[in-house]
């Protein structure tokens, strides 16, 4: 057991060794040795910062292909050694940082390959990367394949060694710095070469780390994290690139972080491919502490710059950082007083042209740094127009005149838009263009010196063409002397009418829609001047007619009694001469229509209310006042009294039965010698007896009238009888509740007693009632005589209730006071049941007798002082209640 423990022990050791999380990188080359030998070199990139990481591979497995990928060598390289690559940055100026450790293994091999069409692929594989990779999926799990191609017999070049790079790999870069790197190769054949940047392959797998044989092609390749590309590796806001003729890397990164990137150097022999080599490697990228840079701000990206064409003197613009002395050189051929030591200077360059300007920021020192730009020098240009900006529509026709102030050769183009005639023109002055359409049309002059272009935009505005018109009401002869005008004209920025009255100066508006008033009727030309600026008008006129107001009223005389009216109507109006009256009196009068102003001794045959209209009208106006007249009806007289027994005392409730269209005044006599003013009086008649009203109505407006109506024998009042009984007895209680009544009444012959006690009744002259419930009792009796009338007395007694009084404590303490628990009741009972029980429920004492109570003892032993609970059941003399329950608390205190 232990033995399978440690061969198992062994066995994961191994796999976790073999899982080469510090691989960095690496790329294959060989050499041609002749007679079919070749020498190939494995160059492998390893992390050597920390000691976890797993070692190089010894030996490491060169898996050899044939072209139909059958394996034809699998050799095992023994380990070389290796060497530690120092980080090194092209700029001096960068502090080394600490904690970086790379090292460099070249395996090489010898192998004897006879020529074959395809020839053959090289290829090893190792598993993993780094995980702290940023740009590729699952670094942890993904390894790395290095692999070339030695031609064959079908290609121009079977005798051939492959490029190789000069340089190790930039492993460490600085994102707050740019990388100029060269990263070209050589060639021992002396083949043409290029570079591109690509995306590397994976290889081996988390359960094989470390293949044997590794596999045959076709490799696929690593994965990129979404952002990142083989174009671009370092990522978002990042720029890299490889020059493809001289292989100069040069970088601007951006993010912190490690970052894989793929190199291939292709082999042309006579234009034609024959072989690459790809390096794979990774390259950290960190915050890097640069002491010291130069930088001259390009020319576009200066705080002062307009364009190129701003004349020969510029002021550079120094963003260096870390020095103390600098050395400009303007680049002007042929001069050495180009120069400058200021930190800022200002040079005037001789003429136009091209110019490299170098600055040297620290020159002669150990950390020294050089910015170099390229600036582009011209003279001044500028550019501008004249014309016209607005004009109308109609017959436009503009001329635009340009300037410019700049170099002698200077080109110009014109653009006046689609809508213009001509559309462009060249010459720097242009006569007569013409424009098809309205509104702002821009217009741009374009002034052009080599690279130098001057560019004038403005606009122009073509008004479109105004149209006066306007419209007022089609029954403008009805309005009277106000008439409102509707302007309807088009692209009218300004309006002037005219009213067209003589003689005056004041008839004038520039409202959109004015109201105007006429000083009398009459025709008159109205005039409408409208223009959308100060020079594009239009203008109408028309005539109007304009009639007075019509307006009419008329007066009649005050309401009239039916029996005598007699109206007459007399109008008032105004309008013009040709103006007509037409009155309307309606059906019912004597004269129910006319033409004449006044009308006279118009009768109506009825008595109301009717309405009369006069319209007064001309052409299609008309206008119609109206009024109402009122014809009273005569009064009429009568009245009756409220129905119902008139029993002494009687009050009787008169009601007025007359009719009047105008006010009435009222006098009453009742007949037992009292009157009233009132409409609808009410009297008390106290005695009985036979009485004669009558009533008397004056109307003082309208139909002027007395009338009177006598009513005899109208009111006849009868006795009533008096109630009285007396009851026996008048205090009891509920065990003797029967009550005898005796009628003590007078003039009655029927009677109705209410016994106060659940709706019991009775309508014996003498009856006897015995109560059911007990407490304070009020009968009732209701007497009636042989003429319905009738009278009410009442009693009072009381009915003493059944009562049970149950103490709340006692004390058996031996003496003669309060030493026994009971009910006191002072009504018999029928049933009796009183039980005492203790806190636990626990029967402590029961008795049937009322006489009987509970002396504090239980089987015949003093119980503890305490709370007890009493239960007392009992049917009494009450008959309403039947069985009754009370529970209680008692308290026992010795």
């Amino acid at each position: 057991m232990r033995t399978a423990f440690f061969a198992l022990l062994v066995s994961l050791l191994a796999f976790f060794d073999a899982r080469a999380t510090h691989i960095i990188g690496g790329e294959i080359y060989y050499d041609y040795l002749g007679n079919n030998n070749y020498k190939i070199y494995v160059v492998v990139y390893r992390d050597c910062a920390t000691a976890t990481g797993a070692p190089y591979d010894n030996p490491l497995k060169l898996a050899i292909y044939s072209s139909n990928n059958i394996l034809v060598e699998n050799i095992s390289v023994p380990f070389p050694g290796s060497e530690v690559i120092p980080v090194v940055f092209s700029n001096p100026c960068v502090v080394t940082p600490t904690g970086f450790c790379n090292e460099k293994a070249v395996y090489i091999t010898t192998v004897n390959l006879p020529p074959t069409p395809g020839g053959y692929t090289v290829s090893y594989q190792r598993c993993c990367r780094r995980p702290d990779i940023i740009n590729i999926i699952t670094p942890e799990d993904t390894g790395l394949t290095l692999t070339t191609k030695i031609t064959g017999t079908n290609s121009n070049a079977l005798v051939n060694s492959s490029p190789r790079f000069s340089n190790y790999p930039p492993l460490v870069l600085c994102n707050n710095d740019d990388l100029v790197f060269d990263h070209s190769a050589v060639d021992p054949d002396g083949d043409q070469l290029t570079y591109e940047l690509i995306t590397p392959f994976a290889g081996a797998s988390d359960n094989n780390p470390a293949p044997d044989p590794a596999p045959p092609p076709p490799y696929s390749p690593i994965f990129w994290v979404n952002g990142f590309t083989a174009a671009n590796p370092l990522g978002p806001g990042a720029t890299i690139s490889i020059n493809p003729t001289t292989g100069v890397l040069t970088a601007n990164p951006e993010l912190i972080g490690m970052f894989v990137i793929g190199i291939r150097v292709k082999e042309f022999r006579n234009g034609v491919l024959i072989g690459q080599t790809d390096r794979d490697f990774i390259s950290k990228v960190i915050n890097c502490n640069i002491t010291l840079q130069a930088e001259i701000v390009p020319q576009d990206e200066m705080v002062t710059f307009v364009s190129y064409c701003e004349g020969s003197t510029i002021t550079f613009e120094n963003e260096s950082y870390g020095g103390s002395s600098y050395q400009w050189d303007f680049g002007v051929n042929g001069i050495s007083t180009d120069v400058s030591s200021q930190f800022e200077p200002t040079f005037t360059f001789p003429s136009p042209g091209i110019y490299t300007v170098t600055l040297v920021v620290n020159p002669g020192w150990p950390c020294t740094d050089t910015s170099v730009q390229v600036f582009e020098v011209n003279e001044q240009l500028s550019v501008n127009y004249t014309v016209e900006d607005s004009v109308c529509f109609n017959g436009n026709s503009l001329d635009f005149n340009g300037s410019f102030n700049g170099p002698i050769g200077t080109t110009f183009a014109w653009d006046f838009g689609s809508n213009g005639i001509p559309t462009t023109s060249t010459t720097l002055d242009v006569n007569d263009v013409t424009f098809s359409s309205t509104g702002f049309i821009p217009v741009t002059l374009t002034a052009t010196f080599g690279t130098c272009v001057r560019v004038r935009e403005d606009s122009i505005y073509i008004y479109p063409n105004s149209q006066a018109n306007f419209t007022f009401p089609s029954n403008i002869e009805c309005l009277g002397l106000t008439v409102p005008f509707t302007n309807t004209s088009t692209n009218n920025l300004l309006n002037a009418w005219d009213f067209g009255v003589n003689g005056i100066t004041t008839d004038v508006s520039n409202q959109l829609n004015p109201n105007y008033t006429f000083p009398a009727g009459g025709t008159y030309n109205i005039t409408l001047i409208v223009n959308n600026n100060n020079s594009c008008f239009d203008t109408i006129q028309q005539p109007i007619t304009i009639y007075e107001p019509l307006l009419v009223s008329f007066t009649h005389n005050d309401s009239l009694c039916v029996t005598n009216n007699s109206f007459d109507f007399d109008a008032t109006y105004s309008g013009p001469s040709i103006t007509q009256l037409n009155w309307n009196f309606g059906n019912n009068a004597s004269i129910q229509t006319s033409s004449n102003e006044d009308v006279f001794n118009v009768v109506f045959d009825t008595s109301g209310i009717f309405t009369v209209s006069l319209t007064a009208s001309f052409l299609t106006c008309s206008q119609t006042a109206t009024s109402e007249v009122t014809v009273f009806r005569e009064p009429a007289i009568n009245f009756e009294i409220a129905p119902g027994l008139q029993c002494a005392p009687f009050s009787a409730q008169f009601i007025d039965l007359s009719i009047s269209d105008t006010p009435i005044l009222y006098f009453w006599d009742f007949g037992d010698g009292t009157t009233s003013i009132a409409q609808n009086p009410t009297h008390v008649y106290t005695n009985p007896g036979i009485y004669n009203v009558e009533l008397s109505i004056v109307t003082l407006e309208g139909c002027v009238d007395t009338l009177s109506l006598y009513k005899p024998d109208y009111v006849n009042v009868r006795p009533s009888p008096t109630s009285k009984f007396s009851v026996d007895p008048l205090i009891t209680d509920i065990c003797n509740a029967e009550i005898n009544f005796t009628d003590l009444s007078s003039g009655a012959i029927s009677y109705y007693y209410n016994f106060d006690d659940v709706g019991q009744a009775s309508t014996a002259q003498n009856p006897s009632f015995t109560y059911t419930t007990s407490g304070q009792k009020r009968p009732m009796q209701i007497v009636t005589n042989q003429f319905g009338c009738t009278d009410t007395s009442y009693q009072n007694l009381f009915i003493e209730p059944f009562t049970v009084y149950i103490p709340n404590t006692f004390t058996p303490d031996g003496n003669e006071f309060n030493g026994i628990f009971d009910a006191v009741i002072y009504l018999p009972v029928y049933e009796w049941k009183f039980q005492i029980f203790n806190r636990w429920g626990e029967l402590l004492f029961s008795s049937d007798d009322p006489e009987l109570g509970w002396d504090g003892t239980y089987n015949g032993e003093i119980v503890k002082d305490d709370t007890y609970t009493y239960k007392l059941t009992y049917k009494s003399c009450e008959d309403i209640n039947k069985e009754q329950i009370i529970t209680g608390h008692v308290n026992l205190l010795r």
